[in-house]
């Protein structure tokens, strides 16, 4: 075959240019689907709408330093508190009146006395109440936890420790205003917020809820 020179050469060159160009474009990948939601992730928490000290109770205005040391995202679930117990049996009782015209701001856990509890999320303890045998704990997100009725309390556990979805905060009991109960865990989660203090927005728990595998 004779080699190609002078202008033929450059009208085949032109050519070749002109057929790549009217090519059709290599078919793209399709986008993979969007990975669907982990079924363990709970409702979105909702935004606080309320000033501080907006209500009568003395927790309004009461803003936990630990605040300023936890994430800003809060978490999409929040592990079974109560060794051993699932959140299948846990009944609904969020909302349900209480003497005095109270309504109950959490669900009851049922399990042996003495079972142990450990942090639903980590966190760090704001307060340690020994008379009534309880632990407040606040999360990532500002979200603070509740846990009272305990039977005792591990040795050692103080106001700023951290603890993670291991550590035991406390054993089930019926103490406080339980004494007439079955041993059973209060558990309480409530949100403000990372702000400035604007009180305890309480939550049902049990959306939010998933067992520890």
């Amino acid at each position: 075959m004779g080699t190609y020179r002078g202008p033929t050469a450059l009208l085949t060159g032109a050519t070749l240019l002109f057929l790549w160009g009217c090519a059709p474009a290599a078919a793209q990948p399709p986008e993979p689907p969007p990975h669907p939601p982990t079924e363990a992730q709970g409702p979105a928490w909702p935004t606080p709408q309320c000033e501080p000290g907006a209500d009568a109770d003395q927790r309004s205005s009461w803003r936990p330093r630990q605040l300023d040391q936890v994430g800003p995202v809060p978490p999409v679930s929040l592990l079974m508190p109560v060794d051993g117990a699932l959140v299948a049996d846990v009944y609904p009782s969020f909302g349900a009146p209480r003497s005095g015209g109270r309504s109950h701001e959490g669900v009851d856990i049922m399990a042996p006395r003495g079972t142990p509890v450990r942090a639903a999320a980590p966190g760090y303890v704001v307060r340690v109440d020994p008379d009534a045998i309880s632990v407040t704990t606040v999360g990532d997100g500002g979200i603070r936890y509740f846990y009272t009725h305990f039977d005792s309390l591990p040795a050692g556990l103080a106001e700023g420790q951290y603890v993670d979805v291991d550590s035991v905060i406390g054993y089930v009991g019926n103490t406080g205003n339980a004494a007439a109960t079955a041993p059973h865990l209060h558990f309480g989660v409530y949100y403000g917020g990372l702000g400035e203090w604007c009180g305890w927005l309480p939550l049902d728990p049990l959306p939010w809820l998933v067992d520890r595998q």
